[in-house]
């Protein structure tokens, strides 16, 4: 028995002198730093879209106002009229009562880009104010859909410095409008 003791303490002192290398060896160097974010890529705005040539209009063919919509010979104010007549058409039809809310530009978007909705007048897929689902400005900003009632949306463009709630904002209404005291507002 006297010399199964040396044996094990042999034994021992091989399996802990590499455990207690392990434990005493050098920390790890610590993880590099992440990459830098750059504030210019989260900051910057999405290029403007490509501006099209205004059809000619022609007493057989009229312009629609989709086509007056982005054009290069138009500007920011007649931007915000077509889209605004777009948007009129749509709510003045009929009403359905299974019509979804519009609430979002997606949803705006995705209205006035049906067919089945607004026939020949409806945005084309390719129409350069619509991006990833979204109707923008030409400055290519979306722009923000501010339901006011089931048949009124106001507009707003963020305009050239692609900044809402700024002065050189487009709105479309203005301000919401206000019944007459002769008017009845039904009530919930």
């Amino acid at each position: 028995m006297p010399r199964r003791r040396p044996l094990a303490l042999a034994f021992g002192f091989a399996v802990a002198l590499p455990v207690l290398l392990w434990l005493l060896r050098s920390p790890p160097p610590p993880p590099p730093p992440p990459a830098p974010v750059s504030r210019l890529t989260e900051t910057t705005p999405p290029p403007p879209p490509k501006l099209r040539p205004r059809r000619v209009a022609t007493p057989e063919a009229p312009l629609l106002a989709h086509e007056e919509l982005l054009t290069l010979e138009g500007d920011a104010a007649t931007d915000l009229s077509a889209l605004a007549d777009l948007t009129r058409a749509y709510l003045e039809r009929p009403a359905d009562p299974a019509r979804p809310p519009l609430g979002f530009n997606e949803d705006l978007a995705r209205a006035l880009s049906d067919p089945e909705n607004l026939g020949p007048s409806a945005l084309p897929a390719d129409h350069p104010a619509l991006r990833a689902g979204q109707l923008i400005d030409r400055w290519g900003t979306p722009w923000q859909i501010h339901p006011l009632a089931f048949n009124l949306i106001q507009l707003r463009s963020a305009g050239p410095d692609r900044r809402l709630y700024t002065e050189d904002d487009l709105v479309s209404p203005r301000t919401p409008p206000v019944p007459s005291p002769d008017e009845t507002v039904p009530q919930p």
